[in-house]
């Protein structure tokens, strides 16, 4: 490993500083961008500067922010990996809304493996943040729903 990669896995390596793509959706990560055809330029000019995993989600936008990753850079380059994360939904209002039951964090993984046109995930992370409220409830039940979620056999 050197300083500017890091090894989350034995077959696992990315550049420590990745691209954050959740502002390239509209005003309040709503909605699509204001300039679709730059948002693409900035996601291709990311991975020929050398960046090898992109953070998204398909709550952001919701789906546009993962359609615009897909049209961009599809079929993706061997070493580009796309982090992902589920736990929220979007309300129509906008409002970002706790999903965290086992049903609704497989259909997440479903959707953005949909939405990026993937068969797999290299890193799925869970938003947890307000799950409860603020309070102290377990989310060992979340954890239930990741066996079998990828579409390799």
């Amino acid at each position: 490993m050197t300083d500017k990669t890091i090894t989350l896995a034995d077959d696992l390596t990315i550049t420590r500083m990745g691209y954050g793509a959740m502002q390239l959706a509209g005003p309040g990560v709503f909605g699509p961008p204001r300039d679709r055809d730059q948002a693409i330029a900035v996601l291709r000019e990311a991975v020929e500067l050398g960046i090898t995993h992109i953070d998204t989600s398909d709550f952001y936008g919701p789906t546009v922010v993962n359609e615009l990753i897909r049209e961009a850079l599809h079929p993706y380059p061997a070493d580009l990996h796309l982090v992902t994360k589920v736990g929220a939904r979007r309300g129509d209002d906008a409002s970002w809304n706790p999903a965290l039951a086992p049903e609704d964090l497989k259909a997440a993984v479903h959707e953005n493996l949909d939405h990026l046109g993937l068969d797999v995930l290299d890193v799925v992370n869970l938003r947890t943040a307000e799950h409860d409220g603020g309070g102290e409830a377990s989310i060992a039940e979340s954890f239930t729903a990741w066996p079998n979620c990828s579409r390799r056999a």
